[in-house]
């Protein structure tokens, strides 16, 4: 398991939250998951009810963006700065430098999407997505760099 885990933000994201990682959504970290919702397999391992897993599932599905009170992270710091500069590569970011061991001191959870998908959406991300509590965001303590990223 790598030490450090990695988030890549656009330059806009970056100054839009003062240079801090914030969860897209307040609350908890579960999700019920309906009927006639899109692209989720039988055999995927969601479950009925409103869960964590469920939230892991649908956090991660598609790629979408669905806002949940997680945030996205890979071990492999090249990924991260692949979401820095962009679908395109054209804009400049910066990448958070996470240090693992100190998470579970500052109550983050980690959550190895591998561990509860059959078929990751992005499976070279190696995605781990970190909860906080209250949905707060993700302590400074945690952070031990922010790599600034040009454009290319």
């Amino acid at each position: 398991m790598s030490s450090y885990l990695y988030r890549g933000v656009s330059e806009q994201m970056y100054r839009e939250h003062n240079g801090r990682l914030i969860p897209k959504k307040s609350g908890e970290f579960t999700y019920t998951f309906h009927w006639d919702e899109p692209g989720l397999k039988y055999d995927s391992g969601a479950t009925y009810d409103a869960s964590e897993t469920n939230a892991v599932h649908r956090h991660q599905l598609n790629q979408e963006g669905f806002p949940t009170s997680g945030i996205s992270t890979t071990p492999h710091l090249n990924q991260a700065k692949v979401y820095a500069r962009g679908r395109d590569g054209r804009s400049a970011g910066y990448v958070f430098r996470i240090d693992r061991s100190k998470l579970a001191d500052q109550g983050v959870r980690e959550y190895v999407v591998a561990k509860f998908v059959k078929d990751p959406s992005i499976p070279k991300d190696e995605e781990v997505i970190l909860v906080t509590k209250g949905s707060k965001p993700l302590p400074e303590q945690v952070v031990t760099e922010v790599i600034e990223v040009a454009a290319r």
